[in-house]
Order: structure tokens, then sequence, then C-alpha cells
């Protein structure tokens, strides 16, 4: 019954939040909280037993959670409120936490999460430039927006009790604080356009840069989606090169955390795509064959893409690569040279996903 009332007055707010009634409304985990919080500007708040009204600069600080309760300082007061707690702004203005501001309001739910409760438009306004560089041609910037849009309406409730998170992990989202007027621009001339095929929302993936090449999907998570296949890039991303120098230590250290335990004599066979890149390193030693993923190759050594070729010697291995990043989708940085060619921003997303249409989505 209290997360009933609870959600109840949500929705309740929100309705006064949002740009309109049809725009939906997002939750998004900013963090789990650890440490001490400092958030301003905070206007009031309540649990399912109690509001409270938050006077002066609303200046709130969460000190502590302990199981089901959170203990908040404001002033001179000390309050214990059991969880989820909801956080409201001070009548035109917008909450900080720590040093970054947020759009909308906040929840503290039983999981100790931060959560940021938002319209969507709001929110792509934080995420398009934390995504994007802002000072990227418009139209790149238009297409990032409808492709990150796209991109959380099709992974909605993909944490469970919210629906992204702010990192890497789903889309960066660094808040009001990051919003910047271009960008914005960006946003509100899309807003409500989403990309889809066959009617249906599709799985937006995007990434840095191709290396002069997109990947097909099923060649990095194994799914295969008709509107992500592989697609010859502008031939400015073939200079997006890297080179990465491991020594042998590195490697072997690396590779016993995953129990893969190799002497000094070892070959290492790298298995590739259709697009060069690497979808299986296999590593054969006089005894034993180990063959890891490139995606996982990529991670365990924080390697910029898949899209790499080696050279071994007595000392180590030699990284000779292109490209940043999964390689599926949209290339933000191949999108920036599209726009400068005289692309718009729907030529730029029909490019990287074939065969789909930008659609009004509300």
């Amino acid at each position: 019954m209290k997360k009933f009332i609870l959600s109840l007055l949500i929705f309740i707010l929100l309705l006064s939040f949002s740009l309109s009634q049809d725009i939906p409304i997002v939750r998004i985990g900013i963090s789990k909280i650890e440490r001490e919080i400092t958030l301003s500007n905070v206007g009031k708040i309540h649990n399912s037993y109690i509001e409270i009204e938050v006077g002066g600069n609303g200046i709130l600080t969460i000190k502590e959670i302990e199981n089901d309760s959170v203990i908040l300082n404001f002033g001179k007061d000390i309050l214990i409120l059991t969880l989820p707690i909801l956080i409201y702004p001070q009548k035109d203005k917008i909450i900080g936490i720590n040093s970054y501001y947020y759009r909308g309001m906040l929840e503290i739910n039983d999981e100790k999460w931060l959560i940021n409760i938002l319209n969507l438009e709001d929110y792509l306004m934080g995420a398009v430039p934390s995504e994007m560089p802002p000072y990227y041609p418009l139209e790149a910037l238009k297409a990032q927006a409808v492709s990150a849009r796209t991109y959380v309406l099709a992974n909605l409730k993909k944490h469970g009790n919210f629906d992204l998170c702010s990192s890497v992990h789903c889309q960066v989202y660094k808040g009001a604080s990051y919003e910047r007027e271009k960008s914005n621009i960006a946003v509100k001339e899309t807003m409500g356009e989403v990309i889809t095929y066959n009617g249906q929302i599709i799985k937006a993936f995007y990434h840095s840069s191709s290396g002069g090449i997109t990947e097909n999907s099923e060649d990095v998570w194994g799914g295969y989606y008709p509107y992500l296949r592989s697609v010859k890039d502008v031939e400015e991303l073939e200079k997006d090169t890297w080179s990465i120098f491991l020594s042998l230590n590195d490697i072997k250290n690396k590779l016993r955390n995953l129990n893969i335990n190799i002497q000094d004599m070892f070959d290492i066979i790298l298995e590739k795509s259709s697009t060069d890149r690497v979808k299986n390193v296999i590593i054969k030693t006089d005894n034993n064959e180990f063959v890891i993923k490139g995606t996982q190759w990529r991670e365990i050594f924080n390697l910029p893409s898949t899209l790499f070729k080696i050279d071994i010697n007595n000392e180590g291995l030699y990284f000779y690569g292109r490209g940043k990043g999964h390689g599926v989708g949209l290339s933000q940085e191949g999108a920036k040279f599209l726009a400068e060619k005289g692309y718009n921003y729907k030529d730029i997303i029909k490019f990287y996903y074939q065969g789909v249409d930008i659609q009004k989505w509300y």
C-alpha cells in the first residue's frame, strides 16, 4: 500500500513537470548512495507517512542510509525517514546533487539508488551533449537526439526499478549542468521523433567512431537485426587510428584472471568478421587452445575497438587499430563528417540504420 501511494503521488506531481502529458516519464539511476551527498534547491520531501517543507536555500544533506531508512540533515534539524522518499525542487529551480543539477525530481528507493524522475525530452537535453560533443554540427546533434530518444524507449525498465543508468552501460547523462544551446535546439526540433523498422522502435545502437566501416550486429552481440547492417563509412574515419603496446607480463596477468595460464611460448590467431574486426582471439600453447571473444578481449585490455591487427615479439604485443567503440549502428564522428558534407539528420540516420523510417511517436 505504501508503494502504491508513493507511485500515485509521483504520477500526479510529474504531470506538472512534463512539457506535455503525452511525453513519457523516465526514471534514471544517477548513482547508488554510498557516502554523504548534498542537495540544493530542495522544496519539500516526503514519503508515505509525512511531507516536510524545506525552507531557506533548500540545502539538504543525505548523511547515511541504514537498512530501510535515510538520515537527512537540513539546517540544524536531523530527520530519519523510511524509504523510499521523494525530493521536490523549489519553485522555478532545479535540484542540485553536489556540483551537478538535474531537472524534474528525485527519489531515493529502498535499494539506496538516487533516481532522477523527469520527462524524456528534459532528459535528452542532458543526455545528448553528454554523449556527443555539443559543438558538432546541428544535423549531427539531431541524429544523436533521435537515436538517443529511440534507445530510451526501446530500453524502458532495463534496470528494473528504474529505466536507465547514467553511465556508458546505458547512455551517459550528466543532467542540466551539461546542457548547451545547440544540443537543446537539436532535442526541441526533433521532439517526439524516433527510428522505426516495420513500425516498431529499433535498437538504436551508436558508437564514437567506426574507423571507416560499421559492424553487423550479430558479429558483436550474436543477435541479427536487419537494420543494423555493416556500411562503408566516410573515408575520413579511416584515419582515426590508434596503437597500444602490452608487455607479456601484462597479458599473462590479465589472462590469469580468466583462469588462462600461458607460458612464454604461445601463438595468437585473430578470427575476423567481414569488416575486419576481431570476433575471436585464439591463444595456442603446446598443450592447450583458448578462445576469447573479441569484445571480451577489448574490455580486458581496455582497447578502443576490436578493429585491430597485432604484431608480437619477445617483449609483448603491439595493437594497431582504428575507430572507437563497438562499431554497430550510428557512428558519431561519421555523423559529424556527413553533416559537414550537407547531409540532414534524417539522411544521416538512414545511412547508418538500414531500411528504417523516422516517425513522430508523440
